[in-house]
Formats: C-alpha cells, sequence, structure tokens
C-alpha cells in the first residue's frame, strides 16, 4: 500500500530533507529587501565614485567625460592643499579622540559611582550627542561670536582673545573645533565604557581592596585592563566618524582661516560640489574611504584583537 511508505518516521526524514534543502532561511528572506536596498544605494555610488576617478568631467552643453587615467592620482601627490588637509585632519582626529577617551572613561567611571540619580545623569549628559552637527556648529558659532558671544565675552574678561576672535585664529579655530566636537560626542564614549564598567564582577575589586589596594591601584590594575574592548570599540566608531565629518568645520570657519581647519572632508566636498571637479574630488573622496577602511581594520586587528586574547 502507497502508506507503507511512511512507516517508521519516514514523514520526519522526508521534512527533514526537505528543509535542508531550502537555501536561504527565512529570517533572511525577510532581510532581502532591506540587503538589497543598501546594496544598491551603496555599490552603485563606489562603482560611479571608482569610474569618475580616472577620468575629468567637463559641464558643457555635452557633458565631456575625458580619460585620464592615473592622471587625478598624480595631480593629488602633488597637490600641497591636499597633503595639508591630511595634517590637519590627522591633528585634529588625534586630539579629539584623546579628549573623548579620557574625558569618557572618568565620566563613566564617575557615573558608576553615583548612588541616586544616575539615570538622570546620564540623560543629561547625552543630550549633546542628539543635536544634528549642523545646529551644533551654529550655536557654537553664536557662542564664539567676537561681538556678543558668550565664551568670547568670559576669555575677554581674563585678557584672551581681545584683539583677534577666537575663529579668527588659526590655532585658537583648531583647537575651537577639536572642543566642539568632544563636547558633542563625549557621551557617546560615556555609554559605552559605561555599559563595560557595570559587567565588571564586584569580587575583583573585593579582592584587590583585601589585598590593600587603594582606588587609583584598582582603576589602573583591575578597571583600566578590563576596559580595553571597550575602548577599542569606542576608538573604532569615533576615529571612523572624525575621518569624515566637515558639517561643524564647514559652518563655524568653511576651512580658514588660511585652511587652518580644512579637514579632509571638507577638502573632497569642495573639490567634488563647490568647484564642480568631479574626477579629481571622486579620486579624493576614494583615496579618504580607503584610509578609514585601513584605519578600521588596524583598530580590530590590534587593539581589539589584543583585548579579545585578553
Amino acid at each position: 500500500m502507497p502508506t507503507d511508505a511512511y512507516v517508521g518516521g519516514e514523514p520526519e526524514e522526508t521534512d527533514q530533507s526537505v528543509l535542508d534543502s531550502v537555501p536561504i532561511s527565512f529570517e533572511m528572506l525577510l532581510l532581502l529587501p532591506s540587503i538589497a536596498t543598501l546594496a544598491v544605494l551603496s555599490i552603485i555610488p563606489l562603482v560611479v565614485m571608482i569610474y569618475l576617478s580616472f577620468h575629468e568631467v567637463n559641464f558643457t552643453p555635452v557633458n565631456e567625460v575625458i580619460f585620464l587615467g592615473f592622471g587625478n592620482y598624480t595631480q593629488m601627490a602633488a597637490d600641497g592643499n591636499f597633503w595639508n588637509s591630511w595634517r590637519v585632519t590627522l591633528f585634529y582626529v588625534a586630539g579629539s579622540l584623546g579628549l573623548q577617551l579620557g574625558l569618557g572613561i572618568l565620566i563613566a567611571v564617575m557615573l558608576h559611582r553615583v548612588s541616586r540619580g544616575e539615570n538622570l545623569l546620564t540623560s543629561i549628559i547625552i543630550m549633546p550627542m542628539m543635536i544634528a552637527p549642523v545646529v551644533v556648529g551654529l550655536l557654537w558659532q553664536f557662542l564664539l561670536d567676537p561681538s556678543f558671544g558668550l565664551y568670547t565675552y568670559m576669555l575677554n574678561q581674563v585678557g584672551l582673545f581681545v584683539d583677534q576672535p577666537i575663529l579668527a585664529n588659526s590655532t585658537s579655530a583648531l583647537v575651537s573645533i577639536i572642543i566642539m566636537d568632544t563636547w558633542q560626542w563625549t557621551p557617546l564614549v560615556v555609554l559605552i565604557i559605561l555599559a563595560r564598567v557595570k559587567s565588571i564582577p564586584q569580587h575583583l575589586y573585593e579582592a584587590a581592596s583585601v589585598d590593600g589596594a587603594t582606588g587609583i591601584t584598582q582603576f589602573r590594575h583591575v578597571t583600566l585592563p578590563l576596559l580595553k574592548p571597550a575602548i577599542a570599540i569606542a576608538l573604532l566608531l569615533r576615529s571612523m566618524d572624525l575621518m569624515r565629518y566637515f558639517a561643524k568645520v564647514f559652518i563655524t570657519t568653511g576651512g580658514g582661516p588660511s585652511s587652518s581647519t580644512k579637514v579632509i572632508g571638507l577638502y573632497v566636498y569642495e573639490r567634488a560640489l563647490r568647484f564642480f571637479n568631479l574626477g579629481y574630488g571622486s579620486a579624493t573622496g576614494l583615496v579618504l574611504l580607503i584610509v578609514t577602511i585601513l584605519m578600521g581594520l588596524m583598530f580590530v586587528e590590534t587593539i581589539m584583537g589584543g583585548a579579545g586574547d585578553e
């Protein structure tokens, strides 16, 4: 009889074989539209950028596209403004990362020691990162205004920047941009570090106390080593964001004075969308993308790899 073929659990084996033959899981099918949309929005601009980086685009009635080969990259290698923008970017990234990481660890440890009102304080601290970068730039431009800015007035009272506006000085303008970014994004570092601090077992501190370790010694030998994975994540996220951000610089200084605050992101924007040199702008943007990816891989392989070994 036909039903004899199903005796002994054959239906279950048949059903399992059918499930195993399905190449894509149901969850993956649900994610496919989002993945496809993200791929289209990411891959197509990347391919166009790579194509334009080897060409010169002339905005004439016929929109002439001339193949240059590596001409844009050769021009880039000899462009002093390009290398100056990288110098400014490295100083901007190093200064911002140092301040944000140091303040983030300090604030996170202090928040963890608060017995009452921790949630309220955390909510207040993270408010700046909820503000759009353009709004932050406009706010700080207002506060640093030489005529009616609050911060300028306070500095003038102690004899600083009386004759020259803060954003008109090469050194103070870049330092102001770093402080501005630190004010907005240190809360993100605080959240990352605080989550890690809360996961450290309390018995480690108790054992250190029994051995006579003070608070600073406990921080150096217990807290800080266990914070390495969180520090690696914070460095990775913030460094990749700092490499490409330019909104606050564009709003406050526009890259001045004398290109002292012209970061690489602003340089790429000007070449591609202000001077309409799409070929050269695409080449510089592609270099920025490659450097950002390499820097991210460096953090993953060195810092996060070492943290994972521990």
